[in-house]
């Protein structure tokens, strides 16, 4: 379920380490749209292959000074291989223990459950914190097309 959101919500505000080492904070001083993505992990064909299109429209996120952050729940090491084998150009966080996903309000199960899966989703952020655009694919196999991603930015960025 997509939604181009009127009354935008606030973004939880958090901090996680990158796949290079770095500290990254949503709500810093990028002065343009932050695409949050959520994946499952390096172990799912479907985020691998939604990564590699990520990656091959990383120019066409800079032209329109979008921020591209992933957010996996796997720990650094794999984060780390996975950012390597498709070449990111763009961080890949770190979420093992779920704080983020949970915020979002989209883990796949119980809370109180061990494992963290998120459900794949992905969140449009304009320069203030506001969720501009969202979409949660509850069907893992689903994913926010190309064109609706620049659809969105395109509405945003108006």
């Amino acid at each position: 379920m997509a939604f181009l959101l009127t009354k935008a919500p606030i973004a939880p505000d958090f901090e996680l380490v990158s796949h290079c080492g770095a500290a990254i904070r949503l709500h810093n001083t990028h002065n343009g749209l932050t695409l949050l993505i959520f994946i499952r992990g390096h172990w799912c064909p479907y985020c691998r292959r939604y990564l590699k299109k990520l990656q091959a429209n990383a120019a066409r996120f800079v032209e329109r000074n979008v921020r591209l952050l992933v957010i996996s729940p796997e720990p650094a090491a794999t984060s780390r291989a996975l950012a390597a084998e498709i070449g990111a150009s763009f961080p890949i966080l770190f979420d093992p223990d779920g704080a983020v996903i949970d915020r979002f309000g989209i883990r796949n199960g119980p809370i109180a459950s061990k494992i963290v899966l998120p459900y794949p989703a992905v969140f449009l952020i304009d320069a203030h914190g506001a969720i501009v655009f969202r979409r949660i694919d509850r069907n893992f196999k689903r994913r926010t097309t190309m064109h609706t991603l620049f659809t969105a930015i395109n509405s945003a960025s108006l």
